[in-house]
């Protein structure tokens, strides 16, 4: 990492950034739950937007970011209508342990580095968020489409639209983000912890949900889709902004 960037860590800007994105939390969670969800499971989706601010709160703001996850989706849930037993298992659990906290240790195992080496410019990082917000607007109008006829395949297109959008993203960007192998590292990251989030999620559905073993084919693999193409996008934002942040004083990693 380029120290010549990093600014003094703001301990109060990290708490008040995590309060934020614990609200972007509940609201992304609240719009899934009730317009994304996956057929005969009520708040879990095959886009599922918190993942979004889950992996870049848990990268940035360390275990506040986690706690974000936690509260936002048991939060956003509630005002859903997911029943309690439901809504504590398929949200703040898997949201703490696999989405962020696994994902934060992983990125830690794999020596993931999040830095360019160079300072972004102005231009740089408005492009990347533009490209980031026409990005997540592409990929969940395809994923709403797509994915009640084409089932797993509507997800993988949608995936698909995130890679493509990461290509312009770099092409665009040169010195806010690129593709290596860090971007590589941090793909299986995400790739696992989705899958962990997902096996959590079918395991309650299957037991409290009364689903049975019909959770583990309809459940696991939206899921598991969901998560993984809204944390793509995550860690679009978390390479293109994370200097930026850190020359704020709001990352901890």
């Amino acid at each position: 990492m380029n120290e010549k960037f990093e600014g003094a860590k703001s301990g109060t800007g990290i708490f008040v950034a995590s309060a934020i994105w614990a609200a972007a939390i509940v609201a992304s969670a609240y719009l899934c739950s009730m317009l994304l969800s996956i057929p005969g499971a009520a708040g879990a989706s095959f886009f599922w937007l918190p993942c979004i601010f889950m992996v870049t709160g848990a990268i940035w703001f360390g275990w506040y970011g986690m706690i974000a996850a936690a509260v936002g989706t048991f939060i956003g849930g509630a005002l859903a209508g997911n029943p309690i037993a439901i809504n504590i298992g398929q949200n703040p659990i898997p949201a703490f342990f696999a989405n962020t906290l696994l994902l934060y240790y992983l990125f830690k195992f794999m020596n993931i580095n999040l830095s360019s080496g160079e300072g972004a410019s102005s231009a740089d990082l408005f492009k990347s968020t533009i490209l980031v917000a026409v990005t997540i607007i592409i990929a969940m109008i395809a994923g709403y489409y797509l994915a009640p006829s084409l089932g797993i395949w509507g997800r993988v297109i949608a995936g698909a639209i995130c890679l493509i959008g990461w290509y312009f993203l770099a092409q665009s960007t040169k010195t806010s983000f690129r593709l290596d192998g860090d971007v590589f590292k941090a793909v299986i990251a995400v790739v696992i912890a989705s899958v962990v989030s997902a096996a959590m999620g079918a395991y309650v559905w299957a037991g409290i949900g009364g689903m049975g073993a019909a959770a583990w084919t309809i459940v696991f693999p939206g899921w598991a889709m969901g998560d993984i193409v809204a944390s793509i996008l995550g860690l679009g934002v978390l390479f293109s902004l994370t200097d930026e942040m850190k020359r704020r004083g709001l990352s901890t990693y």
